[in-house]
């Protein structure tokens, strides 16, 4: 894909939408700042109680099922499989690769790392037995200075949608839907437990996005010919980890690069 875009002049814009919401390039500009200090931990984190259309009863309307499964292999018409592709191989890399490549493009943006060195994962097939791909996982890569522990819930609300922590030696970011906040680190601890009560929150912001924006910015891109916020290297690598992670799921063992 990367090649393809690289020999035309057309605009390419991969939907990385954070990458054109000024509170999240506000709060990557505080982590170059060296805001929150060295980087050891990020946890990227999706939780959702997801219902997936795995019902096989008959579509409405017509259906071009061959077109549908393209280069995939050869099978009788299953409605559940058209209802939702991305719990099924064939056609998809499942949860880890759809909701995976956004946050762990945010993970590589703000340590300003390339893909991982190794991945492994474990999950389970919890609220859908139909299906194939996992719908809770960790995954745990393994950066030349950081670790990211990926976590995906589609069987629970609690602290619902998406969620990027940054841990660092100097305070801790919290980016989400909601904005972000910068907690400040107490220092070292003699004993556990000792620094109890609420962290300092030493700067915060809501947010207030719109949602097109990054479409707006590919429009933009188009009349100026410059690169788009996140052309298509940027997304070449923001899925790197989560096919390694996939392989090791799939394989049972840890996948290097």
């Amino acid at each position: 894909m990367v090649e393809a875009v690289r020999r035309t002049k057309q605009i390419v814009q991969i939907g990385m939408q954070r990458r054109s919401m000024p509170f999240v390039r506000k709060a990557k500009q505080l982590v170059d700042d060296g805001v929150i200090g060295r980087i050891s931990m990020v946890k990227p984190m999706w939780n959702w109680h997801f219902t997936e259309w795995l019902d096989n009863s008959p579509l409405a309307g017509k259906l071009d099922w061959d077109l549908f499964l393209g280069t995939a292999p050869k099978r009788p018409l299953e409605p559940k499989r058209f209802r939702w592709w991305r719990g099924f191989w064939d056609y998809s890399g499942g949860n880890m690769t759809d909701q995976g490549t956004h946050l762990m493009d945010v993970v590589q943006w703000f340590t300003n790392s390339g893909p991982p060195r190794s991945a492994v994962c474990q999950g389970q097939v919890t609220g859908n037995p139909d299906a194939e791909a996992p719908d809770v996982f960790t995954a745990v890569f393994e950066y030349p200075q950081f670790l990211a522990q990926w976590t995906l819930n589609y069987c629970s609300t609690y602290d619902f949608d998406w969620s990027v922590t940054f841990q660092g030696d100097k305070a801790s970011m919290l980016l989400d839907r909601h904005g972000y906040r910068i907690y400040k680190d107490p220092g070292p601890s003699t004993e556990p437990w000792s620094h109890g009560g609420k962290p300092e929150i030493v700067a915060e912001e809501q947010d207030r996005d719109s949602d097109t924006l990054h479409q707006q910015n590919f429009l933009d891109c188009i009349r100026s010919r410059q690169e788009p916020n996140c052309p298509i290297e940027v997304a070449a690598a923001a899925v790197a980890g989560p096919h390694m992670a996939n392989l090791a799921y799939r394989e049972e063992r840890k996948v290097k690069a």
